[in-house]
């Protein structure tokens, strides 16, 4: 699917001598030391995260909005589906969610929520209950499949944000616009129409087509490159504008 050339290898080469050691990258199990709430904020954002990132930062940054939709408080309302729906929706329409509909029962981020929630409520532990076995799984992408058997709204890019971030997989690429625009500049993405929307497209719509575009990531450039997914993934995103402005 992707036409990755020595010369797009070269050029990541650079980018890797001159990013990689400012990257920031999560600890391993580092989901270990977390509290269920800190988890479960996590899920929130993830989903906030879906059409702009703009509300999952604000979302981060607002303790009162986040409080009022801890995993605690939740748990106290649990039983009461509206009440739970009302409380969710009023966050989401707080930071200006995209997708989030005014309607509370047209809001499809507000039922994956809402499913999610209860979700991780029936382990036994909570959402630490719920690592706990993902943990157990051999390869990541067991571990990736199974976040996405058991949560709305968190599909391919989503599920591997999520547990990169709680240091539970490392061979895994969150293919997001970021990413997708670095990998047009350098090449390896089409950048012409129609070949561009189709990889795009794929990318987006297909968990199966995701999965062949990430192998051949780490396959043809992570592997050359000695570079792990995770250590691939976020020195792209938190070098984005410098590396987009050099290309």
């Amino acid at each position: 699917m992707l036409n990755i050339t020595n010369e797009h290898l070269a050029k990541l080469e650079l980018i890797k001598q001159k990013y990689l050691g400012n990257t920031c990258l999560p600890e391993p199990d580092n989901w270990k030391s977390k509290s269920n709430n800190e988890i479960w904020l996590k899920v929130i954002e993830q989903v906030m995260l879906v059409g702009r990132s703009s509300p999952a930062e604000k979302f981060s940054k607002d303790l009162e909005l986040q409080k009022k939709v801890s995993y605690e408080q939740l748990l106290k309302i649990k039983d009461d589906e509206n009440q739970l729906k009302k409380v969710i929706h009023e966050v989401l329409r707080a930071v200006k969610t995209r997708y989030a509909s005014a309607s509370i029962e047209k809001c499809r981020k507000t039922k994956a929520l809402v499913h999610n929630f209860k979700v991780l409520s029936e382990y036994k532990d909570g959402p630490k209950g719920l690592l706990e076995e993902v943990s157990k799984f051999n390869t990541d992408k067991e571990k990736i499949k199974y976040i996405m058997s058991k949560f709305k709204y968190i599909k391919s890019k989503g599920a591997r944000d999520f547990l990169m971030d709680l240091g539970l997989v490392r061979d895994a690429i969150a293919l997001d616009a970021r990413i997708q625009e670095v990998l047009k500049k350098i090449g390896i993405i089409p950048d012409k129409e129609p070949d561009k929307d189709k990889v795009i497209e794929k990318i987006k719509n297909n968990s199966k087509s995701y999965d062949e575009v990430e192998e051949e990531l780490l396959l043809k450039v992570c592997k050359p490159l000695n570079l792990s997914g995770i250590e691939f993934d976020r020195m792209i995103y938190q070098n984005y504008k410098e590396i987009k402005d050099g290309l």
